[in-house]
């Protein structure tokens, strides 16, 4: 099987980590608290890439996963949200939050597990009902800073269908201004249009539900 490299995106940057997998980390922050030099450098490190000025990616190899879960827990208060990409006929559902095209989702609440929460966070922003999960899909992950706080947020991806696509209706209190069912030919625009955290985790998926 071919390994799905675990990535953290900043803005239109990303951090790499080649040889470890999302499903390795151990990110419960009740958990006791690794303490060791290379916990303490890769801290160091995650702190001096989040607020240089650099367009490049970086690749970090050759530290466990256990070192880098102590690390991220060290470096972020965790931002769990869920999320959905609700198909029809072909086509998926996207939404546009400040001019942007984006797939909808929203913060996991206390006591909520991600299934429910995706569920719940898809109807509110687009309307749609009758939602049903089909599978689940590649987890995002992006970090941003809030209210002084660096926070790292996984996105936990769900395969949706709907019993109604006709009705749609935009949260805009929520700043969504369109719910629009995108066809194959839209594909490759939002892709380049989206963010970078869900064009590179969720692509192939989205052009596979379009084939």
């Amino acid at each position: 099987m071919r390994l799905q490299m675990y990535k953290i995106f900043y803005e239109q940057r990303a951090l790499i980590f080649p040889n470890i997998e999302e499903k390795n980390l151990v990110l419960d922050a009740t958990s006791p608290q690794l303490e060791s030099y290379e916990v303490e450098k890769i801290h160091n490190f995650l702190r001096q890439w989040l607020v240089v000025n650099l367009t490049e990616d970086v690749t970090i190899d050759g530290i466990s996963p256990k070192v880098l879960s102590a690390a991220l827990l060290r470096t972020f208060r965790m931002a769990p949200a869920a999320g959905g990409v609700v198909v029809n006929d072909g086509q998926f559902a996207a939404i546009e939050r400040h001019g942007i095209p984006d797939l909808p989702k929203g913060h996991i609440e206390e006591g909520e597990d991600a299934a429910a929460a995706a569920l719940r966070e898809v109807e509110e922003e687009t309307g749609l009902t009758g939602l049903s999960i089909v599978r689940q899909l590649p987890s995002s992950w992006h970090c941003y800073l809030y209210e002084d706080e660096w926070r790292l947020k996984q996105t936990s991806w769900f395969l949706m269908t709907t019993a109604d696509p006709s009705k749609t209706t935009p949260q805009t209190d929520e700043d969504i201004t369109q719910v629009t069912f995108l066809s194959e030919y839209d594909v490759e625009w939002f892709l380049e249009n989206t963010y970078r955290s869900i064009a590179e985790t969720l692509g192939e998926e989205l052009k596979t539900f379009n084939s």
